[in-house]
């Protein structure tokens, strides 16, 4: 809203905000000394609103007056009428059926809700009238205070609207280096200066440069040789040379720079008086090593040396009729021995699988991984899944007699299931002429018939060759 004084010449306008109240403070109001002149007017505005409130005379509920022409129209009337009604009943006398008499001022009449006390709603006549008139009083002497106020309010405000504007000059300095287009020894405004240092040094060389705070601290706290560490070039503790800040002391950057420094001058002092060290390469099992020498340069060639490695699967598999399960007929043992036929790939020498038993027998001992894969396919209804009589499938990597298994697993569908996938993998140290084989058991209410597409796989491979 546009300040009323906005016009008037030759006052310069000033808002209300940029004025505070330099009076006494009015615990009734909440006004305390310091208060802008904005809060001291709205406070005294509330204030007053809430006292013409009080004194509008629609906010009283007269009904029980019964009163047949138009009531009291201001405060003052209505006081002047409470007067009168309580002058009538004071002259009146009433006479009950016990002969006993009541004083008009002991008659009960309900509150007006700003006269509530503690939940009671009512009042004798006498007791509300003198409740009235305290209220009044009080409301009589707070319009008073604000009156007081406001015109104290206005006569300083006028005096402010009268008082020159304030001015504010930006201080400067000479600037004893460059800072970027500002040369050194020109004097500079300080906010020209601080938005030049911001923005073209402390953001460039802080985060881009040094890095934040975080990591300085970070980078002085990954130091890695500590006071006892011995110096390469002397064979003493580092906390004998001079140059070194020890623990005790070091904090700072240029505490590691230092620090830094003083270890590189200690590796350089050494090497330069070392005699270069011959090289030996060996190689480990499955690595070869062939040196080539070119005048004083050798090169090393490491090469690695394939290890023996066997995968034999069938596809598709062979028909796999189900197991009614039990303890001694649905274990893994119980199962079928995969006779694959197809030879993926096979590097042991001699050849240790045979294809006519579907059995491998390990050719020398030592530490190998095994692993097989199974799938098959139901292609109909559920496919594999049988609600009523649930079952599973087992596959693994076993001795072809007895029961000792190497690597298991198995899957049991819980839900409509038309494919079947079981995969298992270990890696054991395993003794020559140990043999395995790849079995299934089928525990399902169905039988397998072979589908194309179906397969079962085994797959060894020695490590330590």
């Amino acid at each position: 809203m546009k300040p009323l004084n906005y016009d008037n010449s030759p006052c310069s306008p000033i808002s209300s905000n940029c004025v505070i109240w330099q009076g006494p403070d009015i615990p009734c109001i909440k006004l305390c000394a310091g208060d802008t002149v904005s809060d001291v007017v709205f406070k005294l505005a509330t204030e007053l609103c809430t006292v013409l409130d009080t004194l509008n005379v629609t906010n009283y509920d007269l009904s029980c007056f019964n009163l047949t022409a138009c009531g009291p129209n201001d405060f003052q009337a209505l006081i002047q009428f409470l007067i009168e009604q309580i002058c009538a009943l004071q002259n009146a006398t009433g006479t009950t059926a016990t002969t006993t008499t009541t004083r008009s001022e002991d008659l009960l009449v309900t509150v007006a809700d700003c006269f509530v006390v503690g939940g009671v709603t009512v009042m004798t006549v006498a007791e509300y009238a003198q409740a009235i008139g305290t209220r009044v009083c009080s409301l009589v002497t707070q319009i008073a205070a604000i009156n007081a106020s406001i015109n104290n309010l206005d006569i300083r405000v006028t005096a402010l609207e009268s008082a020159p504007a304030p001015t504010f000059t930006i201080p400067s300095f000479t600037l004893g280096c460059s800072i970027d287009t500002l040369s050194s020894g020109t004097s500079q405004f300080i906010n020209t200066i601080l938005e030049s240092f911001i923005n073209d040094v402390w953001c460039n060389y802080y985060y881009n440069v040094t890095g934040i705070s975080s990591d300085l601290t970070a980078a002085v706290n990954r130091i890695c040789i500590s006071d006892s560490d011995l110096q390469l070039s002397t064979g003493t503790a580092f906390s004998t040379n001079p140059d070194w800040v020890q623990s005790a002391s070091y904090s700072t950057v240029a505490d590691a720079i230092n620090n830094l420094w003083v270890a590189l001058c200690d590796v350089y002092t050494a090497l330069d008086t070392l005699t270069p060290p011959t090289s030996t390469v060996s190689a480990g099992n499955s690595i070869s090593v062939t040196p080539n020498t070119v005048g004083t340069v050798t090169d090393y060639e490491v090469a690695y040396v394939e290890k023996p490695s066997f995968s034999v699967s069938l596809d598709p598999p062979a028909n796999l009729s189900k197991t009614a399960p039990g303890l001694n007929t649905g274990r893994l043992c119980d199962g079928s021995i995969q006779v694959m036929t197809t030879i993926d790939y096979e590097t042991f020498s001699p050849v240790a699988y045979d294809s006519s038993t579907g059995i491998f027998t390990i050719p020398a001992t030592g530490v190998y991984t095994i692993g097989f894969w199974v799938h098959y396919t139901r292609d109909v209804d559920d496919g594999w899944y049988d609600a009523a009589v649930p079952g599973m499938f087992v596959a693994g990597i076993m001795s072809p007699t007895g029961c000792n298994f190497y690597c298991v697993n198995s899957t049991t569908p819980v839900v409509a299931m038309k494919h079947l996938d079981i995969t298992g993998t270990i890696t054991s140290e395993f003794t020559v002429g140990q043999q395995l084989c790849l079995k299934v058991i089928n525990l399902t209410n169905f039988d397998y018939t072979t589908v194309s597409g179906d397969i079962v796989k085994m797959s060894i491979q020695r490590l330590n060759y």
